[in-house]
């Protein structure tokens, strides 16, 4: 089956579960649709995968059911290893079809919800691309320990929204957008972190509450962000700015085991 390069009919699937297919929506604007490589169901269902080459190893998303998904596996056999963003039942239809899964971890997708989003002046101060060096300051400070934002460049700061606590020329805590397309009428917020060193005051709360009501000023109708099952003190804080949970799904390092798949 050819790669698919209608838009039109990617955006009509994807519709179906705008809160789902955030990232993969924002894929189809123009600063993201170089890196994206679409493969859907030729019988016109409402399967999709998608390979995000913009970060490596690429990313890749899945929006349908497993039974209507395998078919297309043998379409990314040329890709060695992906960053995973797909429910459980892919994640399984994956390690079926000669995947290995490694770093495996159970994450949460959440959306804010505009009438219960807590509106008041938040402190973090607006970013932009001349903060670059600052922000990725920050993110080091989780070298030491793993916690280093894994999806952060440049671009980010030029596309999307970004807002920060600074105390003096030191940014100590932060949060963006990994995706904003407004054209889609979709953001993902991440790169949310703090430093080690001033946690538990809230920050993280500030950036990330500035960030949204920046968003919802702009008009973005879905706007989500993702947490790790494990990380209930992140939760908290997301679901006390009005965020609500929406589904759970896997990330993790896909690479082949053995054969091909399909």
């Amino acid at each position: 089956m050819p790669l698919s390069a209608d838009p039109a009919a990617i955006r009509k699937i994807l519709e179906t579960d705008r809160r789902w297919s955030v990232y993969a929506l924002a894929d189809l604007a123009p600063e993201y649709s170089a890196a994206a490589r679409w493969h859907v169901a030729a019988d016109g269902g409402t399967a999709v995968l998608l390979v995000y080459g913009g970060f490596q190893p690429p990313v890749l998303f899945a929006h349908g059911a497993a039974v209507d998904l395998a078919p297309l596996l043998p379409e990314i056999a040329d890709v060695p290893a992906f960053y995973l963003s797909v429910n459980r039942e892919a994640a399984d239809l994956l390690r079926a079809n000669g995947y290995e899964i490694q770093h495996e971890k159970k994450m949460w997708r959440l959306a804010a919800d505009p009438a219960h989003f807590v509106r008041r002046d938040y402190t973090a101060l607006r970013l932009g691309p001349a903060d670059y060096e600052r922000l990725a300051s920050l993110y080091m400070d989780g070298d030491a320990t793993g916690e280093t934002p894994p999806f952060f460049d440049a671009g980010m700061l030029r596309h999307g929204v970004y807002y920060g606590i600074c105390e003096g020329r030191a940014i100590v805590a932060a949060a963006g957008t990994h995706v904003l397309a407004e054209q889609e009428s979709v953001a993902a917020i991440g790169n949310v972190y703090t430093r080690r060193d001033r946690r538990g005051g809230g920050l993280a709360g500030e950036a990330t509450g500035a960030v949204t009501a920046e968003l919802l000023r702009l008009g973005v109708r879905t706007v989500v962000l993702n947490v790790g099952e494990a990380n209930a003190a992140a939760m908290r804080v997301y679901e006390r700015l009005g965020f609500e949970r929406y589904c759970e799904y896997r990330e993790g390092i896909a690479t082949f085991r053995k054969g091909r798949p399909g």
